[in-house]
């Protein structure tokens, strides 16, 4: 389901969602699919569900929307 606009509010004020791991502007790379190996950043949270998606800038500057799942923290 879409994240209501409080939940979106939640997102981009850095206050925590249930299942979701990650935060607006978190550094992540992409552990699996299509994208393998990019690195990128989060820009929003599409859909909230199991398997949470985010809308996920790249480091080539496309934009895609990746599920949590495939996704993990970036070293500092």
């Amino acid at each position: 389901m879409k994240p209501t606009s409080d939940q979106q509010n939640d997102f981009f004020g850095h206050r925590p969602i249930p299942g979701v791991f990650f935060e607006h502007n978190d550094s992540v790379l992409v552990v699996s699919g299509v994208h393998e190996r990019a690195a990128g950043a989060i820009i929003s949270i599409e859909e909230l569900s199991d398997d949470p998606t985010f809308l996920v800038e790249l480091d080539s500057g496309q934009d895609v929307v990746i599920r949590q799942s495939l996704l993990r923290a970036a070293e500092a």
